[in-house]
């Protein structure tokens, strides 16, 4: 019998196809459409409502819109979504290529000009002309300056040594005592400017180093310095001695029963690795020790520090002029000793970096008006340079009036040991904070503050170099921690190592650059 064959069903539609999935989709457009005006609207509304800054998606110089959803605290990008990857990378790349003009072109001409720890050859032309012939400036060896030193003629005294220094002059060592805060403590800018003055001009020694540092942090290139861990170190930031003797680099270090510190010199580089002279400052005074002193190992004698009065006093050793090393012995009871010097009988440049951690101008008053005269004299420098401002700009109601009376007094205390010498104020790098945006910007008391130094240094014939405006002046701090390489550190206080590598050599050539007007003059 045979089957008639039923129709086959007809086939299943696809679930995107028919009436009610069209209008199922519809649907889900129109949701769509209305979150995303939702968003949009209140987006909009970031822009009118007061106090909503920082939640708005988008401002002029700002890359990918929304990414500062995905950045730290610290500002910086965190993990992205998938979709603003890509923008990013292109955007950081374009960044990379444009850093020269957020920067400035001066900016990236300083960057990479020191001869680093490393001490390979200097920068093209930083060595100026051939030798006996140093005293004649080339316009060259200070291409890319970007900040002249405001008036120059004050520092006639500091140029007639350094020109001496630049002819061979025998026993002309120009020196520099360059007191600052951390930033100075860490050898930072006065590194770049010690290595290239001694590169140009001759090295005559690294100059002074404080005998421990304790928990400081305290530290310098091209010299051995090294201590045991007992000394008690008193720094004039806390202003605890009374009367205030905290010795030439302002932090006094007391120990004994064998508390140890080494000095010596380096055994890599050009610069640093020979000495021919050794001086101990440091205080005599009731009750106190003895210290033993060694030079490579062999010994040279012992020390009484104990006196029946309180005085300051220097013990000089000499060796021949080569690769040496110090160690001091402490013996007895405590002694009190403030640092030691290494110098060379060659001429050139000696740059003490005078740094104290967390220090203001103001605290320089701390220090014992005929104490620090007499060290200051002894030590007979020709150039004071005054480095302060950025831990100033951390108390927002400063009195700019009272601070300009305090800095005012800061100089004249200063100089009171060799009033001829010359005088320069450096003024501070730029110090950021972050407004509501989160934006970069220069804290709001920082260019008063530039402009009480200015105004002293004017009235004090005193020199003056405005890093603020060197660093590219109101924001800069901003622009820093952007580059590549990153020239800030995330604190929005601090520059890098190469931070501040730019501001020495933009310190170093205003210098050089006012150095070769003085002596187109013919050294007046």
């Amino acid at each position: 019998m045979s089957q008639t064959a039923s129709p086959s069903a007809p086939p299943a539609l696809p679930p995107s196809s028919g009436p009610a999935a069209t209008a199922a989709t519809a649907r889900g457009l129109r949701k769509l459409a209305a979150i995303a005006a939702t968003f949009a609207l209140l987006g909009l509304a970031t822009y009118a409502l007061p106090g909503s800054q920082r939640l708005r998606p988008w401002v002029p110089g700002e890359g990918v819109p929304v990414a500062r959803m995905f950045a730290d605290s610290e500002g910086e990008l965190t993990e992205l979504p998938e979709f603003a990857e890509a923008a990013v990378q292109s955007n950081e790349s374009a960044n990379h290529a444009q850093v020269g003009d957020r920067l400035g072109p001066q900016v990236m001409q300083n960057l990479g000009e020191d001869p680093g720890d490393a001490q390979g050859p200097a920068a093209p032309g930083a060595a100026g002309p051939a030798s006996g012939s140093r005293e004649r400036v080339l316009a060259s060896e200070y291409e890319g300056i970007t900040q002249h030193i405001e008036h120059p003629d004050a520092l006639k005294a500091f140029f007639t040594k350094l020109a001496a220094a630049a002819r061979g002059q025998a026993g002309a060592i120009a020196r520099v005592a360059h007191y600052g805060d951390s930033a100075v403590a860490a050898d930072a800018i006065t590194s770049t400017a010690r290595r290239r003055l001694q590169q140009r001009f001759g090295d005559s020694g690294h100059g002074f180093v404080l005998i421990a540092r304790g928990s400081m942090h305290y530290g310098h290139k091209d010299v051995l310095q090294r201590s045991s861990g007992g000394w008690e170190v008193n720094s004039i930031v806390n202003l605890g001695l009374r009367p205030g003797l905290y010795g030439y680099g302002g932090v006094m270090a007391r120990g004994g029963g064998g508390e140890r510190a080494y000095f010596g010199t380096v055994s890599d580089g050009t610069l640093g690795t020979r000495v021919s002279r050794f001086e101990l400052f440091y205080q005599k005074g009731r009750g106190s020790g003895s210290l033993e002193l060694k030079v490579d190992g062999q010994r040279k004698g012992v020390i009484q520090t104990r006196a029946s009065k309180t005085e300051d006093a220097f013990h000089v050793i000499e060796v021949p002029d080569g690769p040496h090393q110090l160690a001091i012995k402490a013996l007895g009871p405590p002694s009190r000793l403030y640092g030691v010097v290494l110098e060379r009988g060659t001429p050139g440049v000696v740059y003490d970096s005078l740094g104290i951690v967390g220090a203001i101008a103001e605290r320089l008053l701390g220090a014992e008006p005929e104490h620090i005269a007499g060290q200051i004299a002894h030590r007979d420098p020709d150039m004071l340079v005054l480095a302060f401002g950025g831990n100033e700009s951390a108390y927002q109601w400063l009195n700019i009036e009272q601070y300009e009376r305090d800095l005012t007094k800061v100089v004249e205390h200063m100089r009171r040991g060799k009033p001829k010498m010359s005088c320069l104020v450096f003024g501070p790098l730029d110090q950021g904070e972050r407004d509501k945006r989160g934006k970069v910007v220069t804290v709001k008391v920082l260019p008063k503050i530039v402009g009480a130094q200015r105004r002293v240094a004017e009235q004090q014939g005193c020199a003056f170099f405005d890093a603020f405006a060197a660093m590219g002046g109101e924001g800069a701090m901003g622009k820093w921690t952007k580059g590549r390489p990153r020239l800030a550190t995330s604190d929005l206080r601090h520059a890098t190592p190469a931070g501040y590598e730019v501001i020495g050599n933009m310190y170093y050539k205003a210098l050089l650059e006012a150095f070769a007007a003085f002596t187109a003059r013919g050294g007046t």
